[in-house]
């Protein structure tokens, strides 16, 4: 399942490409869907991002938001991180023993400092030269963004 750019933008489904827009800005493509195997949960996504570039995400299960931290039957009910892109793609596996059944969501999130100094000077330190219908500004901060949400079943 591919998932388009969510939140106060409205954004869209970002598959432009990383390109040149009419007013000098870049955009991306990000996409991103998951697997479950045994007991682990792998975030996979493609990209025209360059290889090196990172991509922040974050997986939250709905327990980790309508239950005290001390009542979840796991640590790592809500999990973050980065992963590198390599070849259009990433990924990361996170271990989900203990998950109970239930809803989950997964955004992604591009460029969050540091990223290496071509992707920096290409998309700008804090994402100032992105463009496009997924880039949703933080902060003041611009960043590409796609959500991605799923059911998990043991």
């Amino acid at each position: 399942m591919l998932a388009g750019a969510c939140g106060p933008s409205g954004g869209g489904d970002g598959a432009a490409g990383a390109a040149q827009d009419g007013r000098g800005t870049e955009t991306v493509r990000l996409e991103v869907t998951h697997r479950s195997e045994w007991r682990q949960l792998w975030i996979e996504g493609a990209t025209d991002l360059p290889d090196g570039a990172s991509v922040n995400y974050q997986v939250v299960h709905e327990l980790a938001e309508r239950a005290p931290a001390d009542e979840w039957p796991t640590a790592n009910l809500i999990s973050s991180g980065r992963a590198a892109v390599r070849d259009g793609q990433y990924w990361t596996r996170i271990n989900t023993f203990n998950w109970p059944p239930g809803a989950v969501r997964v955004v992604v999130q591009f460029p969050l400092p540091p990223q290496p100094p071509e992707v920096e000077a290409r998309y700008g330190a804090f994402g100032e030269h992105l463009g496009g219908n997924n880039v949703i500004e933080l902060a003041g901060t611009k960043a590409v963004e796609v959500e991605h949400a799923f059911d998990h079943r043991r």
